[in-house]
Protein backbone atom coordinates (compact mmCIF):
# COMPACT_ATOMS: atom_id res chain seq x y z
CA UNK A 1 0.00 0.00 0.00
CA UNK A 2 2.85 2.39 0.83
CA UNK A 3 4.27 2.09 -2.71
CA UNK A 4 0.84 2.81 -4.17
CA UNK A 5 0.49 5.91 -1.99
CA UNK A 6 3.93 7.10 -3.09
CA UNK A 7 2.84 6.59 -6.71
CA UNK A 8 -0.26 8.69 -6.07
CA UNK A 9 1.77 11.51 -4.56
CA UNK A 10 4.23 11.39 -7.43
CA UNK A 11 1.31 11.98 -9.80
CA UNK A 12 0.07 14.81 -7.62
CA UNK A 13 3.48 16.48 -7.78
CA UNK A 14 3.47 16.10 -11.55
CA UNK A 15 0.12 17.88 -11.77
CA UNK A 16 -1.70 14.81 -13.08
CA UNK A 17 -4.56 14.98 -10.56
CA UNK A 18 -7.39 17.46 -10.07
CA UNK A 19 -7.27 19.02 -6.61
CA UNK A 20 -10.36 18.81 -4.41
CA UNK A 21 -9.16 21.52 -2.06
CA UNK A 22 -12.61 23.06 -1.83
CA UNK A 23 -13.69 20.18 0.40
CA UNK A 24 -13.04 20.63 4.15
CA UNK A 25 -10.36 18.33 5.46
CA UNK A 26 -8.32 17.58 8.55
CA UNK A 27 -4.62 16.80 8.69
CA UNK A 28 -5.36 14.56 11.68
CA UNK A 29 -7.68 12.15 9.85
CA UNK A 30 -6.55 8.68 10.91
CA UNK A 31 -8.03 7.14 7.74
CA UNK A 32 -5.39 8.83 5.55
CA UNK A 33 -1.77 7.68 5.60
CA UNK A 34 0.19 9.85 6.09
CA UNK A 35 -1.87 12.91 7.19
CA UNK A 36 -2.45 15.42 4.38
CA UNK A 37 -2.54 19.17 4.22
CA UNK A 38 -6.13 20.40 3.59
CA UNK A 39 -5.03 21.94 0.30
CA UNK A 40 -3.96 18.57 -1.11
CA UNK A 41 -6.27 16.19 -2.99
CA UNK A 42 -7.74 13.24 -1.18
CA UNK A 43 -5.71 10.06 -1.66
CA UNK A 44 -8.89 8.06 -1.11
CA UNK A 45 -10.45 9.75 -4.15
CA UNK A 46 -7.47 8.78 -6.29
CA UNK A 47 -7.78 5.21 -5.05
CA UNK A 48 -11.50 5.26 -5.85
CA UNK A 49 -10.66 6.50 -9.35
CA UNK A 50 -8.22 3.59 -9.79
CA UNK A 51 -10.87 1.13 -8.62
CA UNK A 52 -13.34 2.67 -11.08
CA UNK A 53 -10.78 2.29 -13.87
CA UNK A 54 -10.31 -1.41 -13.09
CA UNK A 55 -14.08 -1.88 -13.05
CA UNK A 56 -14.32 -0.12 -16.42
CA UNK A 57 -11.97 -2.79 -17.78
CA UNK A 58 -14.32 -5.42 -16.38
CA UNK A 59 -17.35 -3.70 -17.94
CA UNK A 60 -15.72 -3.74 -21.38
CA UNK A 61 -14.90 -7.40 -20.99
CA UNK A 62 -18.46 -8.23 -19.95
CA UNK A 63 -19.76 -6.35 -22.98
CA UNK A 64 -17.58 -8.60 -25.12
CA UNK A 65 -14.92 -6.09 -26.07
CA UNK A 66 -12.04 -8.00 -24.46
CA UNK A 67 -11.31 -11.46 -23.11
CA UNK A 68 -13.08 -11.79 -19.76
CA UNK A 69 -10.78 -14.53 -18.48
CA UNK A 70 -7.65 -12.44 -19.06
CA UNK A 71 -9.21 -9.38 -17.42
CA UNK A 72 -10.29 -11.36 -14.35
CA UNK A 73 -6.84 -12.90 -14.04
CA UNK A 74 -5.27 -9.45 -13.82
CA UNK A 75 -8.08 -8.02 -11.72
CA UNK A 76 -8.62 -10.61 -8.99
CA UNK A 77 -6.31 -11.97 -6.35
CA UNK A 78 -6.22 -15.74 -5.71
CA UNK A 79 -7.97 -15.32 -2.36
CA UNK A 80 -11.30 -14.17 -3.86
CA UNK A 81 -13.89 -16.51 -2.38
CA UNK A 82 -16.84 -18.06 -4.15
CA UNK A 83 -19.82 -15.78 -4.52
CA UNK A 84 -23.52 -15.80 -5.45
CA UNK A 85 -24.44 -12.92 -7.76
CA UNK A 86 -27.72 -14.31 -9.13
CA UNK A 87 -29.29 -17.14 -7.11
CA UNK A 88 -30.94 -19.82 -9.19
CA UNK A 89 -33.43 -20.26 -6.36
CA UNK A 90 -35.16 -16.90 -6.91
CA UNK A 91 -38.15 -17.11 -9.27
CA UNK A 92 -39.17 -14.47 -11.75
CA UNK A 93 -42.54 -12.92 -10.93
CA UNK A 94 -44.87 -12.40 -13.90
CA UNK A 95 -46.51 -8.99 -14.26
CA UNK A 96 -48.10 -8.69 -17.69
CA UNK A 97 -45.34 -8.07 -20.19
CA UNK A 98 -42.83 -7.87 -17.34
CA UNK A 99 -40.97 -10.52 -15.37
CA UNK A 100 -39.17 -9.18 -12.32
CA UNK A 101 -37.01 -10.51 -9.50
CA UNK A 102 -35.50 -8.90 -6.43
CA UNK A 103 -32.81 -10.43 -4.23
CA UNK A 104 -32.01 -8.59 -1.03
CA UNK A 105 -29.03 -9.26 1.28
CA UNK A 106 -30.98 -11.95 3.13
CA UNK A 107 -31.83 -13.86 -0.05
CA UNK A 108 -28.24 -13.66 -1.24
CA UNK A 109 -26.95 -14.91 2.11
CA UNK A 110 -29.47 -17.75 2.14
CA UNK A 111 -28.16 -18.86 -1.26
CA UNK A 112 -24.60 -19.28 0.02
CA UNK A 113 -24.69 -22.95 -0.98
CA UNK A 114 -24.81 -21.86 -4.63
CA UNK A 115 -21.46 -20.01 -4.37
CA UNK A 116 -19.24 -20.19 -7.45
CA UNK A 117 -15.84 -18.81 -8.44
CA UNK A 118 -16.19 -15.23 -9.62
CA UNK A 119 -15.88 -16.10 -13.32
CA UNK A 120 -18.64 -18.70 -13.02
CA UNK A 121 -20.79 -16.37 -10.90
CA UNK A 122 -20.51 -13.69 -13.58
CA UNK A 123 -21.51 -16.24 -16.20
CA UNK A 124 -24.59 -17.09 -14.14
CA UNK A 125 -25.36 -13.39 -13.68
CA UNK A 126 -25.16 -12.76 -17.41
CA UNK A 127 -27.11 -15.84 -18.48
CA UNK A 128 -30.28 -13.75 -19.11
CA UNK A 129 -28.35 -11.72 -21.70
CA UNK A 130 -27.67 -14.69 -23.97
CA UNK A 131 -28.48 -13.66 -27.54
CA UNK A 132 -29.07 -10.03 -26.53
CA UNK A 133 -28.02 -7.01 -28.60
CA UNK A 134 -26.54 -3.65 -27.58
CA UNK A 135 -25.38 -4.83 -24.16
CA UNK A 136 -24.28 -1.98 -21.89
CA UNK A 137 -22.52 -2.52 -18.55
CA UNK A 138 -21.66 0.22 -16.05
CA UNK A 139 -20.10 0.44 -12.60
CA UNK A 140 -20.22 3.43 -10.24
CA UNK A 141 -18.18 3.72 -7.03
CA UNK A 142 -20.50 5.33 -4.47
CA UNK A 143 -18.53 4.74 -1.25
CA UNK A 144 -14.87 4.24 -0.37
CA UNK A 145 -13.12 3.32 2.87
CA UNK A 146 -9.42 2.88 3.55
CA UNK A 147 -8.53 0.21 6.10
CA UNK A 148 -5.27 -0.18 7.97
CA UNK A 149 -3.94 -3.63 8.90
CA UNK A 150 -6.85 -5.41 7.24
CA UNK A 151 -6.71 -7.96 4.45
CA UNK A 152 -8.48 -5.48 2.18
CA UNK A 153 -6.74 -2.11 2.18
CA UNK A 154 -9.61 -0.42 0.35
CA UNK A 155 -13.35 -1.22 0.42
CA UNK A 156 -15.78 0.26 -2.09
CA UNK A 157 -19.54 0.16 -2.52
CA UNK A 158 -20.24 -0.23 -6.22
CA UNK A 159 -23.43 0.16 -8.23
CA UNK A 160 -23.64 -2.30 -11.12
CA UNK A 161 -26.09 -1.73 -13.97
CA UNK A 162 -26.54 -3.55 -17.26
CA UNK A 163 -29.17 -3.52 -19.99
CA UNK A 164 -29.66 -4.96 -23.45
CA UNK A 165 -32.20 -5.46 -26.19
CA UNK A 166 -33.56 -8.99 -26.44
CA UNK A 167 -35.86 -9.57 -29.37
CA UNK A 168 -38.77 -7.14 -29.19
CA UNK A 169 -38.07 -6.52 -25.51
CA UNK A 170 -35.11 -6.29 -23.22
CA UNK A 171 -33.35 -7.21 -19.99
CA UNK A 172 -32.04 -4.98 -17.22
CA UNK A 173 -30.10 -5.67 -14.02
CA UNK A 174 -29.16 -3.38 -11.13
CA UNK A 175 -27.11 -4.46 -8.13
CA UNK A 176 -25.04 -3.20 -5.21
CA UNK A 177 -21.71 -4.88 -4.50
CA UNK A 178 -19.20 -4.37 -1.73
CA UNK A 179 -15.72 -4.92 -3.17
CA UNK A 180 -12.52 -5.23 -1.19
CA UNK A 181 -9.24 -4.26 -2.82
CA UNK A 182 -5.56 -4.68 -2.04
CA UNK A 183 -2.62 -2.75 -3.46
CA UNK A 184 -0.37 -5.13 -5.43
CA UNK A 185 2.55 -3.89 -7.52
CA UNK A 186 1.31 -0.30 -7.50
CA UNK A 187 -2.16 -1.34 -8.63
CA UNK A 188 -5.41 -2.52 -7.09
CA UNK A 189 -6.69 -6.09 -7.16
CA UNK A 190 -10.02 -7.46 -5.92
CA UNK A 191 -9.69 -9.66 -2.84
CA UNK A 192 -13.38 -9.89 -1.86
CA UNK A 193 -16.77 -9.30 -3.45
CA UNK A 194 -19.97 -9.35 -1.39
CA UNK A 195 -23.29 -8.76 -3.21
CA UNK A 196 -25.82 -6.65 -1.31
CA UNK A 197 -28.78 -6.90 -3.67
CA UNK A 198 -29.96 -7.59 -7.22
CA UNK A 199 -32.94 -6.35 -9.24
CA UNK A 200 -33.67 -7.91 -12.63
CA UNK A 201 -36.38 -6.98 -15.13
CA UNK A 202 -37.37 -8.76 -18.35
CA UNK A 203 -39.84 -7.15 -20.72
CA UNK A 204 -41.44 -9.02 -23.61
CA UNK A 205 -41.88 -5.83 -25.61
CA UNK A 206 -40.59 -2.35 -24.98
CA UNK A 207 -43.29 -0.29 -23.21
CA UNK A 208 -42.17 2.99 -24.79
CA UNK A 209 -41.08 3.73 -28.34
CA UNK A 210 -39.24 6.90 -29.36
CA UNK A 211 -41.65 8.83 -31.61
CA UNK A 212 -40.69 12.46 -31.06
CA UNK A 213 -39.70 13.33 -34.62
CA UNK A 214 -42.54 11.33 -36.15
CA UNK A 215 -45.12 12.96 -33.85
CA UNK A 216 -43.86 16.53 -33.81
CA UNK A 217 -42.73 16.76 -37.42
CA UNK A 218 -39.49 17.73 -39.11
CA UNK A 219 -40.34 21.29 -40.14
CA UNK A 220 -41.20 24.53 -38.42
CA UNK A 221 -40.46 25.77 -34.93
CA UNK A 222 -40.28 22.32 -33.35
CA UNK A 223 -37.27 21.30 -35.42
CA UNK A 224 -35.56 24.68 -35.18
CA UNK A 225 -36.00 25.15 -31.44
CA UNK A 226 -36.01 21.68 -29.94
CA UNK A 227 -33.76 19.94 -32.43
CA UNK A 228 -30.63 21.93 -31.63
CA UNK A 229 -30.69 21.50 -27.87
CA UNK A 230 -30.11 23.83 -24.94
CA UNK A 231 -26.34 23.77 -25.31
CA UNK A 232 -26.52 25.17 -28.84
CA UNK A 233 -28.89 28.01 -27.91
CA UNK A 234 -26.85 28.84 -24.83
CA UNK A 235 -23.99 29.87 -27.11
CA UNK A 236 -26.13 31.90 -29.52
CA UNK A 237 -28.49 33.99 -27.38
CA UNK A 238 -27.65 36.82 -24.97
CA UNK A 239 -28.19 35.96 -21.33
CA UNK A 240 -30.95 38.47 -20.68
CA UNK A 241 -32.71 35.94 -18.49
CA UNK A 242 -31.35 32.69 -17.15
CA UNK A 243 -28.85 31.03 -19.53
CA UNK A 244 -30.72 28.67 -21.84
CA UNK A 245 -28.51 25.65 -21.21
CA UNK A 246 -29.87 25.14 -17.67
CA UNK A 247 -33.15 23.81 -19.10
CA UNK A 248 -35.36 25.02 -16.24
CA UNK A 249 -38.37 25.33 -18.53
CA UNK A 250 -41.88 24.05 -17.98
CA UNK A 251 -44.31 21.90 -19.90
CA UNK A 252 -48.07 21.37 -19.60
CA UNK A 253 -50.52 18.89 -21.12
CA UNK A 254 -54.20 19.61 -21.73
CA UNK A 255 -56.91 19.82 -24.40
CA UNK A 256 -56.71 23.44 -25.56
CA UNK A 257 -59.10 23.30 -28.55
CA UNK A 258 -61.91 21.17 -27.10
CA UNK A 259 -61.54 18.21 -29.48
CA UNK A 260 -60.99 15.67 -26.70
CA UNK A 261 -57.32 15.13 -27.51
CA UNK A 262 -54.46 16.15 -25.26
CA UNK A 263 -52.20 18.94 -26.51
CA UNK A 264 -48.77 20.02 -25.23
CA UNK A 265 -47.46 23.48 -24.35
CA UNK A 266 -43.67 23.75 -24.04
CA UNK A 267 -41.87 26.64 -22.34
CA UNK A 268 -38.48 27.63 -23.71
CA UNK A 269 -35.56 29.89 -22.77
CA UNK A 270 -34.96 33.57 -23.35
CA UNK A 271 -35.25 34.62 -27.00
CA UNK A 272 -36.86 31.38 -28.17
CA UNK A 273 -40.58 31.08 -28.91
CA UNK A 274 -42.69 28.89 -26.65
CA UNK A 275 -44.33 26.02 -28.50
CA UNK A 276 -47.90 24.71 -28.62
CA UNK A 277 -48.31 21.24 -30.12
CA UNK A 278 -51.96 20.58 -31.00
CA UNK A 279 -52.78 16.91 -31.52
CA UNK A 280 -54.32 15.72 -34.76
CA UNK A 281 -56.71 12.72 -35.03
CA UNK A 282 -53.84 10.47 -36.23
CA UNK A 283 -51.78 11.13 -33.09
CA UNK A 284 -49.31 13.54 -34.71
CA UNK A 285 -49.02 17.18 -33.68
CA UNK A 286 -49.14 20.55 -35.37
CA UNK A 287 -47.20 23.46 -33.86
CA UNK A 288 -49.60 26.42 -33.42
CA UNK A 289 -48.10 28.69 -30.76
CA UNK A 290 -47.89 31.77 -33.01
CA UNK A 291 -51.40 31.34 -34.40
CA UNK A 292 -52.67 30.81 -30.85
CA UNK A 293 -50.96 33.98 -29.55
CA UNK A 294 -48.88 31.91 -27.16
CA UNK A 295 -45.39 32.06 -28.74
CA UNK A 296 -43.86 34.11 -25.93
CA UNK A 297 -40.14 34.88 -26.26
CA UNK A 298 -39.44 35.37 -22.55
CA UNK A 299 -37.72 32.77 -20.38
CA UNK A 300 -40.64 30.51 -19.40
CA UNK A 301 -40.42 28.17 -16.44
CA UNK A 302 -43.64 27.01 -14.74
CA UNK A 303 -46.62 26.32 -17.04
CA UNK A 304 -50.24 25.42 -16.26
CA UNK A 305 -53.20 24.61 -18.49
CA UNK A 306 -56.21 24.89 -16.15
CA UNK A 307 -59.80 26.14 -16.31
CA UNK A 308 -59.52 29.01 -13.86
CA UNK A 309 -62.80 30.71 -14.88
CA UNK A 310 -64.99 27.57 -15.05
CA UNK A 311 -66.03 28.14 -18.67
CA UNK A 312 -65.08 24.63 -19.78
CA UNK A 313 -61.74 25.27 -21.49
CA UNK A 314 -58.09 25.28 -20.44
CA UNK A 315 -56.53 28.68 -19.81
CA UNK A 316 -52.80 29.28 -19.82
CA UNK A 317 -50.65 30.37 -16.88
CA UNK A 318 -46.95 30.83 -17.56
CA UNK A 319 -44.17 31.92 -15.20
CA UNK A 320 -41.92 34.50 -16.85
CA UNK A 321 -39.43 36.05 -14.46
CA UNK A 322 -41.24 37.58 -11.46
CA UNK A 323 -44.57 37.51 -13.33
CA UNK A 324 -47.27 34.91 -13.83
CA UNK A 325 -49.03 35.79 -17.08
CA UNK A 326 -52.62 34.59 -17.47
CA UNK A 327 -54.04 34.13 -20.96
CA UNK A 328 -57.70 33.20 -21.45
CA UNK A 329 -58.71 30.50 -23.92
CA UNK A 330 -61.54 31.25 -26.35
CA UNK A 331 -62.46 27.55 -26.35
CA UNK A 332 -60.80 26.89 -29.70
CA UNK A 333 -57.18 27.17 -28.61
CA UNK A 334 -56.58 30.88 -29.11
CA UNK A 335 -55.25 32.73 -26.06
CA UNK A 336 -55.66 36.35 -25.02
CA UNK A 337 -53.44 37.80 -22.25
CA UNK A 338 -55.67 39.26 -19.55
CA UNK A 339 -53.56 39.55 -16.38
CA UNK A 340 -49.95 40.01 -15.34
CA UNK A 341 -49.63 38.75 -11.76
CA UNK A 342 -46.31 40.26 -10.72
CA UNK A 343 -44.42 39.69 -7.47
CA UNK A 344 -43.11 42.67 -5.51
CA UNK A 345 -39.49 41.50 -5.81
CA UNK A 346 -37.60 40.51 -8.95
CA UNK A 347 -37.04 36.81 -8.15
CA UNK A 348 -38.32 34.52 -10.91
CA UNK A 349 -41.13 32.01 -10.45
CA UNK A 350 -39.93 28.48 -11.21
CA UNK A 351 -43.07 26.32 -11.04
CA UNK A 352 -46.81 26.63 -10.47
CA UNK A 353 -49.38 24.41 -8.76
CA UNK A 354 -53.16 24.88 -8.72
CA UNK A 355 -55.92 23.73 -6.34
CA UNK A 356 -59.12 25.06 -4.78
CA UNK A 357 -57.58 25.59 -1.34
CA UNK A 358 -60.54 27.59 0.05
CA UNK A 359 -63.24 25.30 -1.44
CA UNK A 360 -65.08 28.16 -3.13
CA UNK A 361 -65.36 26.37 -6.46
CA UNK A 362 -62.48 27.85 -8.44
CA UNK A 363 -58.77 27.12 -8.78
CA UNK A 364 -56.14 29.10 -6.90
CA UNK A 365 -52.46 29.20 -7.88
CA UNK A 366 -49.32 28.72 -5.80
CA UNK A 367 -46.06 29.89 -7.36
CA UNK A 368 -42.63 28.87 -6.04
CA UNK A 369 -39.42 30.84 -6.46
CA UNK A 370 -35.86 29.59 -6.30
CA UNK A 371 -33.21 32.34 -6.34
CA UNK A 372 -33.36 36.03 -5.48
CA UNK A 373 -31.30 37.17 -8.45
CA UNK A 374 -30.06 34.63 -11.02
CA UNK A 375 -29.30 30.94 -10.92
CA UNK A 376 -25.65 30.60 -9.96
CA UNK A 377 -25.49 34.05 -8.35
CA UNK A 378 -27.67 33.48 -5.28
CA UNK A 379 -25.65 31.34 -2.87
CA UNK A 380 -27.59 29.19 -0.35
CA UNK A 381 -26.56 29.80 3.27
CA UNK A 382 -26.05 27.52 5.02
CA UNK A 383 -25.67 25.06 2.17
CA UNK A 384 -27.42 22.18 3.95
CA UNK A 385 -30.28 24.22 5.48
CA UNK A 386 -30.60 27.44 3.48
CA UNK A 387 -32.96 30.18 4.66
CA UNK A 388 -32.00 33.02 2.30
CA UNK A 389 -34.24 32.26 -0.66
CA UNK A 390 -37.10 34.35 -2.11
CA UNK A 391 -40.71 34.16 -0.95
CA UNK A 392 -43.30 31.93 -2.62
CA UNK A 393 -46.84 33.22 -3.22
CA UNK A 394 -50.40 31.91 -2.99
CA UNK A 395 -52.76 33.75 -5.35
CA UNK A 396 -56.43 33.40 -4.44
CA UNK A 397 -58.86 33.30 -7.35
CA UNK A 398 -61.53 35.94 -6.74
CA UNK A 399 -63.35 35.44 -10.01
CA UNK A 400 -64.04 38.62 -11.98
CA UNK A 401 -62.07 40.62 -9.40
CA UNK A 402 -58.87 38.81 -10.35
CA UNK A 403 -56.31 37.26 -8.02
CA UNK A 404 -55.27 38.33 -4.55
CA UNK A 405 -51.96 37.50 -2.89
CA UNK A 406 -53.01 35.88 0.40
CA UNK A 407 -49.67 34.32 1.36
CA UNK A 408 -49.43 36.10 4.72
CA UNK A 409 -53.16 36.04 5.38
CA UNK A 410 -53.43 32.25 5.25
CA UNK A 411 -50.20 31.40 7.10
CA UNK A 412 -47.98 30.48 4.16
CA UNK A 413 -45.37 33.09 5.09
CA UNK A 414 -44.03 30.63 7.66
CA UNK A 415 -40.59 29.27 6.66
CA UNK A 416 -41.13 31.00 3.31
CA UNK A 417 -37.49 31.84 2.61
CA UNK A 418 -36.10 28.69 1.01
CA UNK A 419 -34.85 27.66 -2.44
CA UNK A 420 -38.15 26.21 -3.71
CA UNK A 421 -38.40 24.28 -6.96
CA UNK A 422 -41.76 22.50 -6.92
CA UNK A 423 -45.03 22.19 -5.02
CA UNK A 424 -47.89 19.71 -5.00
CA UNK A 425 -51.41 19.76 -3.55
CA UNK A 426 -53.11 16.74 -1.93
CA UNK A 427 -55.54 16.07 0.90
CA UNK A 428 -53.03 13.91 2.77
CA UNK A 429 -54.98 14.00 6.06
CA UNK A 430 -58.35 13.19 4.44
CA UNK A 431 -60.17 16.12 6.04
CA UNK A 432 -61.68 17.39 2.81
CA UNK A 433 -59.34 20.25 1.86
CA UNK A 434 -56.06 20.23 -0.13
CA UNK A 435 -52.79 20.44 1.77
CA UNK A 436 -49.55 21.70 0.21
CA UNK A 437 -46.07 20.17 0.02
CA UNK A 438 -43.13 22.33 -1.14
CA UNK A 439 -39.84 20.78 -2.28
CA UNK A 440 -36.82 22.94 -1.51
CA UNK A 441 -33.27 22.62 -2.74
CA UNK A 442 -30.46 22.98 -0.16
CA UNK A 443 -32.48 22.04 2.89
CA UNK A 444 -35.79 21.15 4.48
CA UNK A 445 -39.13 20.89 2.73
CA UNK A 446 -42.50 22.25 3.88
CA UNK A 447 -45.75 20.40 4.48
CA UNK A 448 -48.48 22.98 4.97
CA UNK A 449 -51.57 21.45 6.53
CA UNK A 450 -54.78 23.18 5.43
CA UNK A 451 -57.29 23.76 8.21
CA UNK A 452 -60.29 25.59 6.83
CA UNK A 453 -58.21 27.76 4.50
CA UNK A 454 -55.43 28.46 7.03
CA UNK A 455 -52.05 26.72 6.83
CA UNK A 456 -49.50 25.46 9.35
CA UNK A 457 -46.13 23.93 8.43
CA UNK A 458 -46.20 20.45 9.99
CA UNK A 459 -43.30 18.92 8.06
CA UNK A 460 -41.13 18.36 11.15
CA UNK A 461 -44.00 16.92 13.19
CA UNK A 462 -45.02 14.67 10.29
CA UNK A 463 -41.44 13.44 9.63
CA UNK A 464 -41.66 14.89 6.12
CA UNK A 465 -38.91 17.54 6.00
CA UNK A 466 -36.61 15.39 3.86
CA UNK A 467 -33.64 17.72 4.22
CA UNK A 468 -31.97 17.23 0.84
CA UNK A 469 -31.90 18.60 -2.71
CA UNK A 470 -35.66 18.69 -3.31
CA UNK A 471 -36.61 19.13 -6.97
CA UNK A 472 -40.02 17.55 -7.47
CA UNK A 473 -43.22 16.49 -5.69
CA UNK A 474 -45.63 13.68 -6.55
CA UNK A 475 -48.58 12.38 -4.51
CA UNK A 476 -50.00 8.89 -4.98
CA UNK A 477 -51.37 5.91 -3.07
CA UNK A 478 -48.32 3.65 -3.34
CA UNK A 479 -49.41 0.99 -0.85
CA UNK A 480 -53.10 1.08 -1.86
CA UNK A 481 -54.27 1.77 1.70
CA UNK A 482 -56.56 4.64 0.74
CA UNK A 483 -54.39 7.62 1.64
CA UNK A 484 -51.85 9.69 -0.28
CA UNK A 485 -48.14 8.92 -0.04
CA UNK A 486 -45.40 11.27 -1.15
CA UNK A 487 -42.48 10.97 -3.56
CA UNK A 488 -39.85 13.71 -3.44
CA UNK A 489 -37.45 13.90 -6.39
CA UNK A 490 -33.92 14.54 -5.13
CA UNK A 491 -30.41 14.53 -6.54
CA UNK A 492 -28.52 11.24 -6.50
CA UNK A 493 -24.79 11.76 -6.97
CA UNK A 494 -22.33 8.87 -6.84
CA UNK A 495 -19.44 11.30 -6.34
CA UNK A 496 -21.35 13.16 -3.64
CA UNK A 497 -22.21 9.97 -1.77
CA UNK A 498 -18.65 8.71 -2.04
CA UNK A 499 -16.95 11.92 -0.87
CA UNK A 500 -19.59 12.78 1.73
CA UNK A 501 -19.42 9.34 3.31
CA UNK A 502 -15.74 9.60 4.23
CA UNK A 503 -14.64 10.56 7.77
CA UNK A 504 -12.62 13.47 6.45
CA UNK A 505 -15.71 15.15 4.98
CA UNK A 506 -16.70 18.20 7.11
CA UNK A 507 -14.73 16.70 9.99
CA UNK A 508 -14.46 20.11 11.66
CA UNK A 509 -18.24 20.60 11.58
CA UNK A 510 -20.85 19.28 13.96
CA UNK A 511 -22.87 16.16 13.21
CA UNK A 512 -25.95 18.06 11.99
CA UNK A 513 -23.95 19.91 9.34
CA UNK A 514 -22.22 16.74 8.15
CA UNK A 515 -25.44 14.73 7.97
CA UNK A 516 -27.42 17.55 6.35
CA UNK A 517 -24.80 18.04 3.66
CA UNK A 518 -24.40 14.31 2.99
CA UNK A 519 -28.13 13.93 2.44
CA UNK A 520 -27.91 16.17 -0.62
CA UNK A 521 -26.49 13.27 -2.64
CA UNK A 522 -28.75 10.57 -1.19
CA UNK A 523 -31.38 10.38 -3.94
CA UNK A 524 -35.17 10.20 -4.09
CA UNK A 525 -37.36 9.88 -1.01
CA UNK A 526 -40.59 7.87 -0.73
CA UNK A 527 -42.67 8.80 2.33
CA UNK A 528 -45.55 6.46 3.18
CA UNK A 529 -48.55 8.02 4.88
CA UNK A 530 -49.25 6.03 8.07
CA UNK A 531 -52.78 7.38 8.36
CA UNK A 532 -52.13 9.29 11.59
CA UNK A 533 -50.78 12.47 10.02
CA UNK A 534 -47.18 11.25 9.84
CA UNK A 535 -44.97 9.63 7.23
CA UNK A 536 -42.52 6.73 7.23
CA UNK A 537 -39.45 6.77 4.96
CA UNK A 538 -39.63 3.70 2.71
CA UNK A 539 -37.16 4.86 0.05
CA UNK A 540 -34.57 2.11 0.41
CA UNK A 541 -37.08 -0.72 0.79
CA UNK A 542 -38.91 0.47 -2.32
CA UNK A 543 -35.71 0.73 -4.38
CA UNK A 544 -36.38 4.33 -5.42
CA UNK A 545 -33.25 6.07 -4.15
CA UNK A 546 -31.18 5.93 -7.31
CA UNK A 547 -33.06 8.10 -9.80
CA UNK A 548 -29.90 9.95 -10.80
CA UNK A 549 -30.27 13.76 -10.82
CA UNK A 550 -34.05 13.58 -10.66
CA UNK A 551 -36.55 16.24 -11.70
CA UNK A 552 -40.29 16.08 -11.10
CA UNK A 553 -40.86 12.32 -10.92
CA UNK A 554 -44.47 11.27 -11.47
CA UNK A 555 -46.69 8.35 -10.55
CA UNK A 556 -48.44 6.71 -13.47
CA UNK A 557 -49.81 3.22 -14.11
CA UNK A 558 -48.05 2.73 -17.45
CA UNK A 559 -48.58 -1.07 -17.56
CA UNK A 560 -52.27 -0.92 -16.62
CA UNK A 561 -52.04 -3.33 -13.69
CA UNK A 562 -53.72 -1.01 -11.17
CA UNK A 563 -50.47 -0.12 -9.38
CA UNK A 564 -48.76 3.29 -9.47
CA UNK A 565 -45.42 3.13 -11.29
CA UNK A 566 -42.84 5.93 -11.20
CA UNK A 567 -41.36 7.80 -14.14
CA UNK A 568 -38.23 9.77 -13.22
CA UNK A 569 -36.82 12.38 -15.64
CA UNK A 570 -33.20 13.07 -14.78
CA UNK A 571 -29.95 14.72 -15.80
CA UNK A 572 -28.08 17.98 -15.51
CA UNK A 573 -24.80 19.59 -16.49
CA UNK A 574 -21.76 17.32 -16.38
CA UNK A 575 -18.37 18.65 -15.33
CA UNK A 576 -14.97 17.93 -16.80
CA UNK A 577 -14.94 14.58 -15.00
CA UNK A 578 -17.64 12.31 -16.47
CA UNK A 579 -18.14 10.62 -13.09
CA UNK A 580 -19.08 13.91 -11.40
CA UNK A 581 -22.80 13.06 -11.72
Amino acid sequence: MASLLRSVRDRIAAGALVALAVLPASAQDAHLTPPQDPSEPWVSEELAARAASRLADLARALEGGTELEAVLEGLCGPEVAGVVLRPESTPLVERGDFRVRRDGPEALSAAAGEAEPLAAALATLFAPFAGAEELHVHFKVIAVEERQGAEATLVTDVLYASSAKLGAGGVQQNALWEIGWRAVDDDLRIVALVPRGLDEVHVARRPFVERTRAALGRAGASAAVLGRGAGEWGRRIDHVGEPNFFGHNGIAVGDVDGDGREDVYVGTGTGLPNLLFVQRPDGTFEERAHASQAAWLDDTKGVLLIDYDNDGDRDLFIAMGPSIVLSENDGKGKFTPVRNLRAASGAAFYSLAAADYDLDGDLDVYGVRYVKTRYGDSVPRPFHDARNGPANHLLRNDGAAGFTDVTHEVGLAEANDRFSLAAGWSDYDADGDPDLYVANDFGRNNLFENDGGKFVDVAARASAEDQAAGMGVAWGDVDLDGDFDLLVSNMFSSAGRRVGGQPRFHDASDAAVREGTRRHALGNTLLLNDGTGAFVDASDAAGLRMGRWAWGARFTDFDHDGLPDVLVPNGFLTGTEPDDL
